[in-house]
């Protein structure tokens, strides 16, 4: 009998930002353009163009976009520079030290018991699409094409294989082989938009979105907590192990991620974002270093 459970792989956790990034406020009085005096009245008094506008969207029972360059109006409207978020990231990373069971353990269990099926690993949920990390963060609008933020999060995952099978020896042999990984992160990112942020405003339609969305350069700088602990148990079944073995281990590792990705507008508030990077450690980098994917969205305020 073989039987191979994976207990709720990178389980969704409830992490805290930071709010600081007091420098950034100082930005914010260097970079909100001053308000422009209304151009000269005509023979009629007409306001100026900017007045106009608001006026005219008023009329038609529609509120004026908010864009993050335009100064504070009378009717309390502003930039919306400050933002919330809440993501998933689904990396690949190389997790080569779980190549010695491939090459050693397995390969000694199918001699010993030659209907043994392979341990399962982090590797095989890694291939599958299964880790996906969950994490949240708090940034802020310097301008219309930058964007700083902290974020933080924690996951989970254990893969736990257990088999009896038939030995060469016509006894039972019991296995038991249990992986668990954890991670606990926390870092700063920056964000560049060559064509300027998204407009936050009313949509309509997919179509009206998508002619909105704006292109991302980013970088990441993290730092991960990381755990690991396995254990095995080899015997033969209902008599006492003759192998046991437990194996814990820590890291504190620091990292760096390059990316490129996508900003979708949704609504006058909100954004979902997108974008393909690399994970580069210097150490333990043959098991934590590789490609990822993040999808994410944002709240304004």
């Amino acid at each position: 009998m073989h039987r191979t459970r994976t207990d709720a792989p990178w389980v969704l956790f409830v992490r805290t930002s930071l709010a600081g990034l007091a420098a950034a406020a100082l930005i914010l009085g260097a970079s909100a353009a001053p308000a422009e005096a209304p151009a000269e009245a005509g023979a009629l008094g007409a306001p100026g163009a900017h007045c106009a506008e608001v006026a005219d969207a008023a009329g038609a029972g529609k509120t004026a976009p908010i864009r993050l360059d335009a100064p504070e109006s009378e009717d309390g409207a502003r930039p919306l520079r400050w933002f919330l978020f809440v993501a998933a990231a689904n990396p690949y990373p190389r997790i080569e030290s779980e190549d010695l069971i491939d090459a050693t353990f397995n390969p000694a269990m199918h001699f010993l018991a030659p209907g043994y099926d392979d341990v399962g690993t982090v590797g095989d949920l890694r291939d599958r699409g299964m880790l996906w990390t969950p994490y949240i963060g708090l940034g802020y609008i310097l301008s219309e094409r930058w964007s700083v933020f902290v974020q933080a999060g924690y996951a989970s995952g254990k893969v736990r294989t257990k088999d009896d099978d038939w030995s060469i020896l016509l006894v039972p042999i019991h296995t038991d082989f249990e992986i668990e990984r954890g991670a606990l992160y926390a870092g700063l990112g920056l964000d560049y938009f060559p064509w300027g942020m998204p407009e936050l405003r009313e949509y309509s339609g997919i179509r009206d979105r998508l002619r909105g969305a704006r292109p991302t350069l980013g970088t990441r700088l993290t730092w991960t907590y990381a755990t690991y602990d396995v254990k095995v148990q080899v015997g033969l079944r209902d008599v006492q192990n003759l192998i046991n073995y437990e194996l814990s281990d820590a890291w504190l590792l620091p990292s760096f991620n390059a990316n490129v990705g996508v900003d979708v507008p949704l609504s006058k508030r909100s954004v979902f974002s997108a974008n393909v990077g690399y994970n580069f450690f210097v150490d333990r980098a043959y098991d934590f270093a590789g490609p990822s994917l993040v999808v994410g969205w944002k709240y304004h305020f």
